[in-house]
C-alpha cells in the first residue's frame, strides 16, 4: 500500500487550481474545489494523520455518511472533486467509487403555486429585489449565478433578439427566453431606483459588482418565513424547479421544450418535472379504487 502525505496534498493544490482555470472553470466552482480538498486535509489532520492510503479515504466517506450526516448527493459531489485532484497527482490507486442510492420517484422542497403566490406577495411588501428576483427565477428557470449577471444592457438587448437575454455565466455565453411583459417590468424597475448601465442588482457594498448569490439567497428565504411557507421551500432554485413542473403539465410532458428553456443538455434531467411529489403520490393512492 502506497501511502500519500498531507504536505503532498497541500503543495498542489493552487498548482490544479491553475489548470482547472485555464479550462475556463467558474470561479465559484474553483472555489468549491479548493473548499473540498481542504475539507479534507483538516479531516486528516483532525484525525492526527500525517499520510493516509485508499483507505483513509474510505474512512473518510463513511465519516461524511454516518457522522456529518450528509446527502448521498454531496457526499458524492466531495468523491468526484478528491478523485479529479488524485487523477491531477497521478494517484489514481487512491480513487475510490461514489455511494449508490436508489433514485426518488418523487420530487421534495418545490413549492405549490399557492406557496409561490404567498411568497411573491411577502417579497413584493418587504423586499422589492427579492420579488424581481423570484418573477425572473420562476419566468425563466434561470439559476442565481445567471440572475446575478443580468444587465441593463442585456435586458435593452433582448428586445432585438426574439425576446432571448444573453448572460454570461460559468464560462460561457447563455441565451435564456425572457418574457417581454417580464423585460418592461425589470427595466421599469431600473428606472425607478436610478439604475441605467450594469447590473441590474448591483452590489450596495462594492461598486461595479453585482449581488453575491449568498445575498440573493437570504433575501429568498426570509421572504419564504415572512410568507409563512415551510423554509425548506425557500431556496432560489425552488422556483426553477416549479416552472419546469408548471410548465411540464402546460405542453402537455413535451420534456424537448422545457430542456430547451431550462438549458438542460439531456432530456433525462427534464423528465424529472414528470415526477408528483410525495403528498400528490399519496392522495391518488388514496383516492384509488379497484372498479
Amino acid at each position: 500500500m502506497i501511502y500519500t502525505s498531507i504536505e503532498e496534498l497541500e503543495n498542489h493544490i493552487e498548482s490544479f487550481i491553475t489548470d482547472l482555470r485555464d479550462d475556463e472553470i467558474a470561479a465559484s466552482s474553483l472555489q468549491v474545489y479548493r473548499s473540498n480538498i481542504n475539507q479534507f486535509i483538516n479531516y486528516l489532520k483532525d484525525h492526527n494523520k500525517d499520510s493516509f492510503d485508499k483507505s483513509t479515504y474510505q474512512d473518510y466517506r463513511d465519516y461524511m455518511k454516518n457522522d456529518k450526516k450528509y446527502e448521498i448527493t454531496t457526499i458524492n459531489k466531495y468523491i468526484v472533486i478528491l478523485n479529479k485532484y488524485f487523477s491531477y497527482l497521478k494517484r489514481d490507486d487512491l480513487k475510490i467509487k461514489q455511494l449508490r442510492y436508489q433514485r426518488k420517484h418523487y420530487i421534495e422542497n418545490v413549492p405549490t403555486v399557492t406557496d409561490y403566490k404567498r411568497i411573491l406577495r411577502a417579497a413584493k411588501k418587504r423586499d422589492i429585489v427579492a420579488y424581481y428576483f423570484i418573477l425572473i427565477a420562476s419566468y425563466t428557470g434561470m439559476r442565481v449565478s445567471a440572475i446575478t449577471e443580468i444587465t441593463i444592457e442585456s435586458l435593452k438587448e433582448s428586445k432585438h433578439n426574439d425576446d432571448y437575454i444573453k448572460i454570461y455565466s460559468k464560462g460561457k455565453y447563455n441565451e435564456v427566453p425572457l418574457p417581454a411583459w417580464l423585460r418592461r417590468e425589470l427595466l421599469n424597475y431600473a428606472k425607478e431606483k436610478g439604475i441605467k448601465t450594469g447590473y441590474l442588482f448591483p452590489s450596495p457594498r462594492i461598486e461595479g459588482r453585482p449581488m453575491t448569490r449568498k445575498t440573493m439567497w437570504k433575501k429568498v428565504h426570509k421572504a419564504t418565513g415572512q410568507a409563512r411557507v415551510d423554509l425548506s421551500k425557500g431556496h432560489p432554485h425552488a422556483f426553477r424547479h416549479l416552472l419546469g413542473k408548471e410548465l411540464t403539465g402546460h405542453v402537455d410532458n413535451d420534456s424537448l421544450v422545457v430542456a430547451d428553456i431550462l438549458g438542460h443538455e439531456s432530456t433525462k434531467t427534464t423528465e424529472q418535472y414528470q415526477q408528483k411529489s410525495k403528498k400528490e403520490i399519496s392522495k391518488i393512492l388514496n383516492e384509488f379504487r379497484f372498479k
